[in-house]
């Protein structure tokens, strides 16, 4: 997991955390992140960063649920969340064939005040996820 931020915000993971090549050319240094904003109207809480940038919500691939992305629970919301991170991250054919076990797996664990995921924690994961089929 990335190391600048605190324990309190980082995503579950059981992968080894040692940087490495990533799955995607050039992105092991991307980080994800999400913040969660209490004081904002529902529907605008939740907020997903790449680098800095806003995370495209991929409703092309999964119309899940159009008000917002979630985290920390197994519903809609992350399911939608789920698909978009493995879709920046791998390729949308991996996010529409595992989006739910991601869902599972990552974006139902993740701390609810706010995480932060690097793109090699992804692709740990879809490697873990590939060598089981």
């Amino acid at each position: 997991m990335s190391s600048d931020v605190g324990a309190e915000t980082q995503g579950s993971s059981t992968q080894n955390t040692t940087p490495r090549p990533s799955v995607t050319s050039g992105s092991a240094e991307i980080v994800y992140r999400g913040y969660r904003d209490p004081t904002a109207p529902v529907g605008e809480k939740c907020t997903v960063s790449v680098d800095g940038d806003p995370l495209n919500s991929r409703y092309d691939l999964l119309p899940a649920s159009r008000s917002e992305i979630e985290w920390g629970y197994g519903g809609s919301g992350p399911a939608q969340l789920a698909i978009a991170l493995l879709a920046h991250a791998v390729d949308d054919e991996a996010a529409c064939d595992h989006y739910q076990r991601f869902k599972r797996d990552v974006v139902a664990e993740l701390p609810e005040k706010g995480w932060a995921l690097r793109a090699a924690d992804l692709d740990a994961w879809y490697e873990e996820v590939s060598a089981d089929a």
